[in-house]
C-alpha cells in the first residue's frame, strides 16, 4: 500500500510538474523508510526470532521479487 500511495504521489507531481508534490512524495517515503527500519522490523525480530531474519534477507522491502522465496 506504501509503495502505491508513493507512486500515485510521484505520478501527481509529474502530472502537474509540482516540485512540492515531489518533495511530498520523498519525504513520505523517506518517513515510512525510516518508521520500517527502526520501529517495525525490531518488533518482527522479537515476535518471530531467526525466521523474520532469514525472510528478511531474503525478500526485498519496498519492491517484489521476480521469482518467489521459498524457504528451504
Amino acid at each position: 500500500m506504501i509503495l502505491s500511495v508513493i507512486t500515485i504521489e510521484v505520478g501527481e507531481a509529474m502530472l502537474f510538474a509540482s516540485i512540492w508534490l515531489a518533495l511530498i512524495a520523498l519525504l513520505f517515503f523517506t518517513v515510512n523508510h525510516v518508521y520500517f527500519i527502526f520501529s517495525e522490523e525490531p518488533g518482527l525480530e522479537k515476535r518471530f526470532g531467526p525466521e523474520y531474519v532469514v525472510y528478511k534477507n531474503n525478500v526485498p522491502r519496498w519492491f517484489p521479487r521476480i521469482k518467489p522465496w521459498i524457504p528451504g
